[in-house]
């Protein structure tokens, strides 16, 4: 990482001096170029001996012959670190309304770890427990509201208090909430899933009926190279057969015979 302090006025010559915060001693001295000192940084070097994950802050000051500037504002940088991946479960129940919960649980591979975060499409949804339920509203928090919606669910932790080391992110996981509220007509929809992610959708076909009578079916189909949808839903159509009676005369002729 570069660290740049600006100087005033270019003295040509002059030395800057780089501090670590609280500390009286720099431990980078560089000379100035141009109103300019660079100072390029590894992240060992920034962190002085502190842990990965710490927030470690910076000034700098130049000196020229027999004058030293005070010190500049400080900056802070934080080094941030990365943990192995944990392995995310759900419970069977992938199909939800907004009302409906899943159970959710985020294995990490090293205990104990300060807390988990769960992620809706890479939004954070929820944090703290690493085990919990999440409800569909919960999950569609931050979407758009719509019959249909496909999440794609994952989690993280943080191994230690205090320190901005976060895991990679776990596997994910399709989660489909399906909101009748949202339609007021009857509908056919289908979703496209990767392979990995269609056994946990068994059965593959459900069907909902809302308050007002309307039936929402779904079905959960195999994506291919072909197919650029994630879902879609159509109007069920419903066909009408008119019978035509044809009603039919008979007419009566009757004969007067006349005697002799």
């Amino acid at each position: 990482m570069k660290l740049v302090c600006t100087l005033p006025i270019d003295y040509g010559g002059g030395e800057c001096n780089l501090y670590r915060e609280g500390s009286s001693i720099p431990f980078r001295v560089i000379r100035e170029v141009g109103y300019l000192c660079t100072f390029v940084l590894s992240s060992k070097e920034l962190l002085g001996g502190r842990p990965v994950g710490s927030t470690v802050g910076f000034t700098c000051n130049y000196h020229l012959q027999q004058y030293t500037s005070i010190h500049s504002d400080a900056r802070v940088i934080t080094v941030t670190g990365s943990s192995p991946s944990p392995h995310l479960s759900i419970s069977h129940h992938r199909l939800l309304s907004p009302a409906d919960s899943v159970e959710v649980t985020c294995t990490p591979p090293v205990h104990p770890v300060a807390r988990c975060h769960f992620y809706s499409d890479n939004v954070s949804v929820t944090r703290g427990s690493c085990s919990r339920n999440l409800t569909g509203e919960q999950l569609a928090m931050w979407k758009r509201p719509t019959l249909l919606l496909p999440i794609n669910l994952t989690c993280r932790y943080y191994p230690k208090h205090g320190l901005e080391i976060r895991s990679e992110p776990s596997n994910h996981y399709q989660v489909l909430v399906l909101d009748v509220s949202e339609e007021s007509r009857s509908m056919d929809c289908s979703v496209w899933l990767e392979d990995d992610q269609l056994d946990g959708f068994r059965g593959r076909n459900w069907a909902t009926v809302g308050a007002d009578g309307q039936t929402v079916s779904v079905q959960v189909l195999n994506r291919n190279l072909t197919t650029d949808k994630t879902w879609d839903c159509t109007e069920t159509t419903t066909e009408t057969t008119t019978e035509t009676t044809t009603e039919t005369t008979t007419e009566t002729t009757t004969e007067t015979t006349t005697g002799p």
